[in-house]
């Protein structure tokens, strides 16, 4: 048998994923597909072969793993029973009629419903069918509005739960209570920074962004009364996890639990809603379980490589500041989100690239907040940007052009305002957690 340089597999095995990337095969197979010809070419047929049938149970089969189908039900109920129509109505009634106030309250819809689920393409899905016609009837700017739902939508990857901060958690074998807390004031903030942009716009261009119906006192709190099942489920979730009543999983099911009862009591699902709940969680959880199995295969490939510790050891031994190389992980990572997916791309980079970052002295659940909030950026890149074609597909009539214009000035905010203070201030990150037990 020939023997090759682990690291020289390890880096042909990297270029030749990202070739079947390129060809179209999906993620999860074209990771499981490398990782195993990688391991069999370093190891031989009997280490190949069990990897192959014994790592997919073990690394699927996982306590922490089980949240992932908890939040996702969590939020297909939400969607369902109506209650992110409720968040976006209540927001509507209290600063619609401010300039710019329709895409305000569009934002401030996107982060509660980033409250019930942890889904960016869920949000973007169910704010498209709702802001968008309200944007068009007052006459909104296309790209405005555009720009608006699909920056929103991404909130979600930040607000808890989050299922990116959890996957990044399962890696790299961090607090995924502490990350899910992390992610609040990070996620917050940049919705006020979104919602800053949008005020600037309308006082600029009043053209844009008209105000949209006056509505009374009274009716504003009225509308208090229909956010309640959101605010309960955000305290229990949330709540439970930073006082340490629940662990992430626990919070999980008692989550789906609330919010389903919620749903049955105030009669917003029925049997047949239900099924489709089912139907559609179990459909995101099997293309996420896929993508995660495949990563397992394609980690296990990497470690015998040790291309991920010759990497780290090689950018410890940079003669730079490491601020320097902070800076390098951002570019890169807003670069490959140009081709990957946002679990893909977290599943793929923070096994390679953790190991270097940490060791430079920089706190893990930091760098996982920062992490999923450039991916969260990538979801919009073009040519990928599938939250792109998300809101294309449920406001047809608006053309990639419009949604991609729209969003240039959003990413600019995320890159030179959210991310620079993700960087000068980490304690925005480091507050919550290190307030928990």
């Amino acid at each position: 048998m020939i023997h090759l340089d682990p690291m020289l597999v390890g880096v042909l095995g990297f270029v030749v994923f990202l070739v079947l990337l390129v060809i179209g095969m999906p993620i999860g197979i074209g990771m499981a597909t490398v990782g195993f010809l990688g391991i069999l070419t370093l190891r031989g047929w009997d280490t190949a072969l069990n990897t192959f049938f014994m790592l997919p149970y073990s690394a699927t089969a996982s306590w922490l793993l089980s949240v992932i189908p908890m939040f996702i039900l969590m939020g297909s109920i939400a969607f369902f029973a109506g209650f992110t129509r409720d968040a976006y109505n209540c927001a509507y009634r209290w600063v619609g009629n401010y300039p710019g106030g329709i895409s305000v309250a569009t934002l401030m819809g996107a982060a509660a419903f980033g409250a019930c689920s942890g889904s960016s393409i869920a949000a973007t899905a169910a704010l498209g069918r709702l802001a968008l016609p309200e944007m068009e009837r007052f006459g909104y700017d296309r790209r405005l509005a555009a720009g608006v739902v699909a920056m929103g939508g991404t909130l979600s990857a930040l607000i808890p739960p989050s299922i990116l901060l959890v996957i990044y958690g399962v890696i790299t074998e961090e607090s995924i209570g502490k990350l899910l807390i992390a992610g609040i004031i990070p996620g917050v903030v940049s919705m006020a920074l979104f919602a800053l942009l949008v005020v600037v716009w309308a006082k600029i261009r009043p053209q844009d962004a008209p105000r949209g119906e006056a509505f009374t006192w009274g009716e504003r709190i009225r509308s208090l009364k229909d956010i309640i099942g959101i605010f309960i489920l955000f305290v229990c979730v949330t709540g439970g996890i930073y006082t340490g009543m629940f662990t992430p999983t626990e919070a999980g099911a008692v989550g789906a639990f609330i919010i389903l009862v919620m749903a049955v009591v105030m009669r917003r699902i029925n049997w047949g809603s239900f099924r489709e709940v089912v139907t559609e969680t179990l459909r995101v959880v099997s293309s996420i379980f896929l993508i995660v199995l495949g990563a397992y295969i394609f980690i296990q490939f990497l470690a015998l490589s040790r291309l991920p510790v010759d990497f780290a050891n090689w950018v410890v031994d940079l003669q730079v500041n490491r601020l320097v190389i902070i800076c390098g992980t951002v570019v890169v990572y807003l670069i490959m989100g140009c081709f990957l997916d946002a679990l893909g791309l977290i599943l793929l980079t923070v096994p390679f690239i953790s190991p270097a970052i940490f060791a430079l002295g920089f706190h893990p659940i930091w760098f996982g907040v920062l992490v999923v909030k450039l991916v969260e950026i990538g979801l919009l890149t073009p040519p990928v940007g599938i939250q792109a074609y998300v809101l294309k597909g449920v406001a047809p009539d608006l053309s990639l052009k419009e949604i991609f214009s729209g969003f240039i000035p959003f990413f600019a905010v995320d890159i030179l305002l959210m991310i620079g203070l993700l960087i000068a201030f980490p304690e925005i990150v480091m507050y919550l957690p290190g307030l928990m037990r």
